[in-house]
């Protein structure tokens, strides 16, 4: 368990102001919010790399606000990886078990086994400069877990890869952590990235962490929903495919997603919807071209200049959806808080994104 509460520190253009987080054991944490929140500032606290002018770190209910980071267990993984440039694969591997006192024998051991993991066996003669992006990332990784740390503290791992690359970044970092289960906090500024990997999310905002939980309550705030710009992320798991649609069971329900190709039953999938492509109705729709129609209740309603956007709750797929409703459609149907209504989207307007 880690806990940090209410961290306070002024860097000028990055601080924390009050920052409490939740970390439970085994538990994958996605930190998000935009440059300059006080993501990373988060994370070197807890790293023991910042000492925060008020609050505590708390580790296993340890208060270790003011041990060296080396006391703290605690690995972190910084953007630029940080690789000892003069040293193999192998060595900048090793280093961390050689520094806590494994034997020659077992840090071998270790080396061998972490490399095998993330597929770098063939690395480990080579030096940094010479690895791509992609392979510079799974040896920090190597170097992370390689010792059995506490808890892996990640800031924006992936933000140095190709946008072809992440995808597949996301599903070795989400292979690992169900292998090995390990604690993380991960630091990013991308909601999908966020979406693939989080068992919990939290939103931070000019140096605080405004909501902690699951991603769909924390998306619903109203800064992430700023931030974004106000879409619905749904997870559902894939159960058939015909004439180009892909049917998700999304918790009790079915939703229709137009996809290219066919994908095997069982698979998970992040899926996104714009509010502008939701149209709210009393009654569920008949003779339209939408595939999709499911049941919700208002939770909220805010102004969007013209137009109001209304969060609803579908309690049968357990998420949340958006909608852009203009004022006098706002009137003319009754919208309000508690109130039920079926939000209906075409499958070309739910997005597969992960």
């Amino acid at each position: 368990m880690i806990e940090a509460r209410d961290l306070t520190l002024d860097l000028g253009c990055f601080r924390l102001d009050k920052a409490s987080i939740r970390v439970g054991d085994g538990e994958y944490m996605v930190v998000i919010g935009p440059s300059g929140a006080g993501k990373t500032l988060l994370l070197e606290c807890i790293a023991g790399l910042r000492k925060p002018a008020s609050g505590r770190v708390f580790i296993d209910g340890v208060d270790v606000t003011f041990k060296p980071p080396e006391e703290r267990m605690i690995a972190f993984v910084p953007q630029n990886y940080a690789l000892w440039p003069h040293m193999t694969v192998w060595e900048n591997i090793a280093f961390p078990l050689k520094h806590r006192g494994y034997s020659g024998g077992e840090a071998e051991d270790r080396v061998e086994w972490i490399a095998g993991e993330l597929g770098i066996k063939k690395l480990l003669d080579r030096k940094p400069n010479t690895l791509s992006g992609g392979e510079q990332q799974r040896v920090a990784l190597a170097r992370a877990l390689v010792w059995d740390p506490k808890a892996v503290l990640l800031d924006e791992p992936t933000s140095a890869l190709d946008p072809s690359l992440r995808s597949t970044a996301w599903r070795l970092i989400r292979r690992l952590h169900e292998k090995l289960g390990f604690t993380a906090i991960h630091v990013t500024h991308d909601v999908t990235e966020a979406a693939a990997l989080a068992d919990e999310a939290a939103f931070m905002y000019n140096g605080r962490v405004i909501k902690q939980g699951s991603l769909d309550e924390v998306l619903a705030t109203r800064e992430a929903a700023e931030y974004m710009g106000d879409a619905s992320i749904i997870r559902g798991v894939v159960v058939g495919f015909s004439n180009g649609v892909l049917k998700l069971r999304v918790g009790g329900g079915i939703l229709h997603a137009v996809s290219s190709k066919p994908l095997e039953n069982g698979v998970k999938k992040i899926l996104m919807v714009r509010p502008e492509d939701v149209l709210l109705t009393r009654k569920p729709s008949s003779g339209s071209s939408a595939r999709n129609t499911v049941s919700a209740v208002v939770e909220e309603i805010d102004w969007r200049g013209p137009l109001a956007l209304v969060t609803l709750y579908c309690p049968d797929g357990g998420f949340r959806i958006k909608a852009y409703v203009t004022k006098s459609s706002l009137e003319e149907l009754g919208v309000k808080k508690g109130e039920k209504f079926y939000a209906v989207f075409k499958a070309a307007s739910l997005k597969i994104i992960a």
